[in-house]
């Protein structure tokens, strides 16, 4: 049964957005208005295009739009001054501008909004008594709807995308947490196999941060820089690694079965896991003091109790492929919780993690 939306239904940042976006509509109308503009439809409509939800895809944008334009306005100025205002001269100077810009955008994509205007200044030009000023009168109305897009956008109700990816990595890291427990309660029980596919659709989430890490950086981090955290970049490359961890650990539990064993050290390694997870939440908080002690310790409590086991002769129970599944698991949880407390320095001393 189909239930009926209502508008609290709707997030809050798509009001946020429609608001803003009439916000510059009526600026940019106000100001075309105010200086008597003939054509000042089209800052309005590329105030309409450039506004989006987030500041960085806003700024994007802006840039997009902005260097399109000049690229495509001095190129239909300058095809429009090439071609004689004929019939036939008509299609050279609509079809070579638009096919070298066509074809630039194999190297940038903003080279299709060039295109766009290259054909509007060429076909609207050539019936104007001064083309050269037509032009660039193209050129000042897109910059006013730019502007007033990029003002509205940064100083109203700015939706940060900085402050969408921490709440990313705060839900990401809810979820491997929820996941390390089910792997670690599956290796304790008898090394149980666990859902192939365990882990894959959390890690589809994590490998989109880097997208979003990088609109911040370029576009979103110019304005906000004190926003910008100098940390975001290890957190981000950290949860990388541990989805690759995760994965490993899910993997060795699916190979070919061998027998159930009891694992000898599991008080260690439940408190490993919970000190990783622990510290995953101190990373993402930015707060390393609250993770790194605990899970150094955690880390030496479990090497030096796989050095007494093995001391004892211990692992010589196991045949070899239950001992290679073993091993990999235990390697998977220590190399997780080693780049842990190599990322939770880096945040401390504020120096980005090297990714491996």
């Amino acid at each position: 049964m189909s239930v009926a939306k209502t508008p609290c239904a709707f997030p809050r940042v798509h009001w946020i957005h429609g608001i803003k976006t009439a916000l510059s509509a009526g600026l940019c109308l106000a100001i075309t208005t105010l200086y008597n503009l003939d054509y000042g439809y089209w800052a309005v409509i590329t105030t309409v295009i450039v506004m989006q939800v987030y500041v960085a895809d806003s700024i994007q944008m802006c840039l997009y739009r902005f260097s399109g334009t000049i690229i495509g306005a001095l190129l239909g100025i300058a095809s429009i001054l090439i071609f004689p205002d004929t019939l036939v001269a008509h299609f050279p100077a609509v079809m070579l501008p638009v096919g070298i810009l066509s074809f630039m955008t194999h190297y940038n994509t903003r080279y299709r909004m060039a295109a766009i205007t290259a054909v509007i200044v060429i076909m609207t030009g050539f019936s104007m008594p001064n083309q050269v000023i037509f032009g660039f009168s193209r050129i000042i109305e897109i910059v006013i709807g730019i502007f007033c897009a990029f003002v509205v956008s940064v100083l109203v109700f700015p939706v940060r995308l900085v402050d969408v990816l921490k709440d990313n990595l705060r839900q990401q890291v809810q979820e491997c947490c929820e996941k390390y427990d089910i792997l670690v309660d599956a290796f304790l029980n008898g090394q149980e196999p666990v859902d192939k596919d365990l882990v894959a659709p959390l890690g589809s989430k994590v490998w989109k941060n880097r997208e979003l890490f990088e609109n911040i950086r370029h576009h979103e981090a110019l304005i906000y820089h004190k926003k910008f955290s100098k940390n975001l970049k290890t957190i981000v490359a950290t949860m990388d690694t541990v989805i690759e961890h995760l994965k490993t650990m899910a993997r060795s539990l699916n190979v070919a079965k061998e027998g159930s064993f009891d694992i000898l050290m599991q008080d260690e390694l439940r408190d490993l896991a919970r000190a990783s997870q622990r510290a995953l939440t101190a990373m993402v908080e930015n707060d390393p003091d609250q993770g790194i002690q605990s899970l150094a310790a955690a880390l030496e409590r479990t090497e030096k109790k796989l050095h007494e086991l093995r001391s004892k002769g211990v692992t010589t129970r196991f045949g070899l492929h239950k001992l290679v599944q073993v091993y990999s698991f235990y390697h998977a949880m220590h190399c997780l919780a080693q780049d842990l407390v190599i990322s939770l320095d880096a945040i401390k001393t504020n120096k980005p993690n090297a990714s491996r």
